[in-house]
């Protein structure tokens, strides 16, 4: 106790040179009871593994973006140089493989120089330098700025501290672990931790490569990882390489010979310096939007801890493997689809997003939007974090009013036609189209009576008056036929039919069941409309958007991802009519999605809202269903008569922008696929064939406009 209270008073400058000198001849007798020091070592001492860094992968295994606190990859000794390994001892702890820990012999070296000239050298042992690094990690994991103090303090009792739990670590772990555990953990450049991102980041090759000058380098630079930085500072770090070549000459580490071809070597002839690689989704280029979707998944689901703060400390500390589900190909053509009709930054300020799931498994395969990721700034004005795609807790934007996404237009009739079909109702029957009055008293609306209001909705031109079948009155939107179908049901049926297909309000409840619902006016992601529509692709089987396919933890173990919670929204055959049914609105000449045709069976709705300030098509093949909306970010207002993606345009519907966007997406994404089509039903009941038993695979769009009394697709 003796011995320790006076070495570590020698950081006060209370001990002079010659106080000192009598202690060092019996150094070699307290060396070997060093263990003995402490009546009762710690028993609280854990090793901790540091921190790494997270990954996010495409499907095919392609990294998108990173994720740290601390730079670092963590390798075992055996991926490690044995240059780097003598490099670190020789520079500081000559007598690493004596000692248990503490090393009186180095301290009094240290005390006896530091008291004799202006330089300073520490007393500290590797296991003492790696113990300071486990306590400041751990409280960095913690976020407990108390902690990193009391590991860091210039303090007597801080000290001793650190010298209680060398000893122990050294009864329980061997110098090989310890040595590896401070070379994993230990910051070797002003911007990375351990050797191996150190490595990779000087010389582009890894710390098992390391040569005799490399290894001297990075050895010197981790004294002071700034001052020493041989990008910045070359000449510093010349002379500090240099320096440890001649420390591992004299412990016969290396030979005359390579100390002096060491010293020969010069800085630049050896550094092969690769960009670090920001962390964060800004660095995941197109597919930004999509990785931040993956980034609020982990970070909204307890499965990943209890707290925010746990799963964001997971995340950049955690060294996850977290494998998505996109489609890296698809993910481009997606884009080239947007750029193709509203490029990135038009001066038009509209804005774009594409959404494609996978019928039958909810997984996000394409997530794109025409803006830059980030804030705004000279070269992208436009840019923004929020995720148009997606709902409030996955980055998208949230109204005043609760609810996230875009009102959604006529393409809601899709859910009108799914529950029409779900009651076994006929696609044949004739429906009155004239605009006309719904008395409040004519609506069921058994969830929430009060709701049940007068309502004139009417058609986008007189040509719709009339007398149509409900196949008619989908294939060209026409609303006041829409109006009776749900006149004839139960509103509540809808909202609730809606809701199992995941068409709800941010906090899960069905949408308000008003009769106005009709054409769309309550807001929508249109990730969840590409989810919804894959229910009638997958023959009533709605699976929740999911984007990531599997985690796996540093040691390589699986972890827990959420689940899409597949299930039988609708029937087979209500599902499977509902899809026929919307081939309808692709065919030529009256579909109003005509234009969407490619060459193959396809299905969907377009939508157009009040003023035409938001147009929409979501669309499906049997093996993808894509939803892709057009209008104003930040509030809405008429797209109409304005240059956009330099082309003019008078009044806009869905068949003009969203339209020959998803076709372009689609017919690239699925480019050699093998054609699927939908399987076929009886609309009737009574022997009547479906729209596409045919094989029709049309598309276009006439359109319509109007608020809750005139909207149309």
């Amino acid at each position: 106790m003796l011995l320790v209270f006076l070495l570590l008073s020698s950081a006060g400058g209370i001990l002079s040179a010659g106080f000192a000198a009598p202690f060092v001849g019996a150094a070699s007798a307290i060396t070997n009871a060093s263990a003995q020091l402490f009546e009762e070592l710690p028993s609280d001492f854990e090793i901790q593994e540091p921190s790494e860094v997270s990954v996010i992968k495409a499907s095919d295994g392609t990294q998108i973006a990173e994720f740290y606190a601390e730079n670092r990859i963590v390798v075992p000794l055996s991926d490690i140089s044995v240059n780097m390994q003598n490099a670190i001892v020789a520079v500081e702890d000559q007598r690493f493989y004596q000692h248990k820990g503490v090393d009186p012999t180095g301290m009094m070296r240290a005390l006896v120089s530091n008291t004799q000239s202006d330089s300073r050298q520490g007393g500290s042992t590797l296991t003492q330098q790696y113990v300071r690094n486990v306590l400041v990690e751990a409280g960095l994991k913690e976020d407990d700025p108390a902690a990193i103090q009391e590991a860091t303090e210039s303090t007597i009792p801080r000290k001793l501290r650190e010298v209680k739990y060398s000893l122990t670590l050294e009864q329980k772990y061997s110098k090989q672990q310890i040595l590896e555990g401070y070379l994993n953990i230990a910051p070797f450049s002003p911007s990375t931790y351990g050797v191996e991102a150190s490595a990779q980041h000087y010389f582009s090759h890894s710390a098992k490569e390391m040569t005799v000058p490399e290894a001297a380098l990075m050895a010197g630079v981790t004294n002071a990882p700034s001052a020493f930085d041989p990008v910045a500072y070359p000449e510093y770090a010349k002379k500090r390489m240099d320096w440890v070549l001649s420390k591992m000459l004299e412990e016969k580490f290396i030979t005359q010979e390579q100390h002096d071809e060491g010293v020969a070597t010069q800085i630049a002839d050896m550094l092969n310096v690769k960009p670090e690689q920001a962390a964060g989704c800004g660095a995941a280029g197109n597919a930004a939007y999509f990785c931040s979707y993956v980034v609020n998944e982990i970070l909204n689901s307890d499965i990943y801890g209890k707290e925010v703060s746990d799963r964001r400390q997971l995340l950049v500390r955690g060294g996850l493997t977290i494998t998505s589900t996109l489609d890296l190909g698809k993910q481009q053509a997606a884009q080239q689809a947007i750029e193709s009709v509203i490029p990135t930054d038009d001066p038009s300020e509209a804005k774009t997003t594409v959404a494609s799931v996978e019928p039958g498994s909810g997984r996000i395969i394409a997530m794109a939007q025409n803006t830059a990721f980030g804030s705004p700034d000279e070269t992208h004005p436009q840019a923004t974090q929020v995720v148009f795609a997606a709902d409030a807790k996955h980055g998208g934007s949230a109204s005043e009013s609760g609810s996230s996404g875009f009102q959604p237009g006529s393409t809601f009739k899709a859910f009108i036609l799914a529950q029409w079909y779900q009651e076994g109702r006929s696609g044949y029957t004739t429906l009155n189209t004239r605009p006309r009055q719904f008395s409040a008293s004519s609506w069921n609306i058994s969830c929430a009576p009060e709701l049940a209001d007068s309502w004139a909705p009417q058609n986008v031109n007189s040509s719709l008056d009339g007398s149509h079948s409900v196949v008619s009155a989908t294939q060209q939107s026409i609303n006041v036929g829409y109006a009776e179908m749900l006149n004839m049901m139960d509103v509540c049926a809808v909202t609730d039919l809606a809701a199992k297909m995941g068409i709800t309000t941010n906090d899960g409840s069905p949408l308000e069941p008003r009769p106005s619902i009709v054409l769309g006016s309550q807001e929508v992601p249109p990730l969840n409309m590409a989810a919804a529509f894959a229910t009638f692709a997958a023959s009533g089987t709605y699976c929740r958007p999911i984007a990531i396919d599997s985690i796996t933890d540093t040691n390589g173990t699986e972890m827990a991802v959420p689940s899409a919670d597949c299930s039988q929204a609708m029937t087979e055959e209500a599902a499977n009519k509902t899809a026929n049914t919307l081939t309808s609105t692709t065919q030529a000449p009256r579909g109003t999605a005509k234009d969407a045709a490619f060459g193959r069976p396809i299905a969907g709705k377009t939508g157009t809202t009040d003023n035409n300030d938001n147009v929409w098509f979501v669309g499906f093949t049997p093996e993808l269903s894509t939803a892709t909306w057009v209008g104003h970010s930040d509030g809405y207002w008429p797209l109409n008569n304005q240059v956009i993606g330099g082309r003019m345009y008078g009044t806009i519907y869905g068949s003009d922008l969203a339209v020959p966007i998803w076709r372009n997406y689609m017919s690239a994404a699925l480019e050699g696929a093998p054609v699927q089509s939908f399987p076929p039903a009886d609309l009737g009941g009574g022997g009547g064939s479906s729209p596409s038993s045919s094989g029709g695979s049309g598309g276009s769009g006439g359109s319509g406009s109007g608020s809750s009394s005139n909207n149309e697709g």
